[in-house]
């Protein structure tokens, strides 16, 4: 019966609207820290994946002017899995300058790495190539801008 109680509580708690400082949204905390120990290894490391997931996506989404190289984001991943470089670039099959060279985005990432980091890290390939494109567009609009703006629908149809 005091299970069932805790349970319903809760539950009130996950779905109420709270404001940050009150004893609603601590106690809130406290359920998530107390779930948060609850879970294997397997998923937390899910989750931290799906947190990673939602930062590429959100860079991809924002307007932000300050461009991420794809290395940056695998530098990210790398990191939060304790897994070195070299490691990384061997596992794949690419020599470890390669990699750096990817990292600091010296070397353009192809179809297929996009598709072996899709596989290790379960997101989608494209994901790692649309930061690319991104990026590129981004820089071709800044260094081309003259001769882009050059062409209009007004202008063709004349």
């Amino acid at each position: 019966m005091k299970k069932q109680e805790n349970i319903e509580n809760q539950s009130q708690v996950l779905t109420n609207t709270m404001d940050v400082g009150t004893k609603e949204f601590d106690k809130f905390q406290a359920i998530l820290l107390s779930k948060s120990k609850e879970r294997s290894l397997e998923q937390k490391k899910r989750v931290e994946l799906m947190a990673l997931d939602f930062e590429m996506e959100d860079y991809l989404n924002s307007r932000d002017k300050h461009s991420k190289l794809v290395g940056d984001f695998l530098k990210v991943y790398l990191n939060t899995f304790e897994i070195k470089q070299n490691q990384f670039a061997y596992y794949i099959g690419m020599k470890p300058s390669n990699l750096s060279k990817l990292i600091k985005g010296e070397r353009s990432l192809n179809h297929e790495l996009a598709l072996v980091f899709g596989t290790i890290f379960k997101n989608d390939p494209m994901l790692w190539l649309d930061i690319q494109d991104k990026n590129k567009l981004h820089e071709l609009s800044k260094t081309k801008k003259n001769k882009i703006d050059r062409y209009s629908l007004e202008d063709l149809m004349k």
